[in-house]
């Protein structure tokens, strides 16, 4: 009696072109961008958030020495 031997052939693999590399590369330079927009986007509406609260808490707490620009100053009689 012989062997038998078997030999399992692969399926063929898909061939990569430039263009199928190129297309990776640009949805993933997408992906960046995008997520880089969101972030500068949340980033910068939440600093004026701050600077809006700051300001308005600023608004409230006036210490009286302050030297206000629109009123002219109090006359020393």
């Amino acid at each position: 009696m012989t062997p038998i031997i078997v030999r399992m052939i692969d399926k063929p693999t898909k061939e990569i072109s430039m263009a199928d590399v190129l297309m990776g590369s640009v949805g993933i330079t997408g992906i960046f961008l995008i997520g880089a927009a969101l972030l500068g986007l949340t980033l910068g509406g939440m600093f004026i958030l701050y600077r809006r609260w700051q300001a308005s808490r600023d608004a409230e707490h006036q210490v009286g020495d302050a030297f206000q620009l629109t009123r002219p100053p109090k006359s020393r009689s």
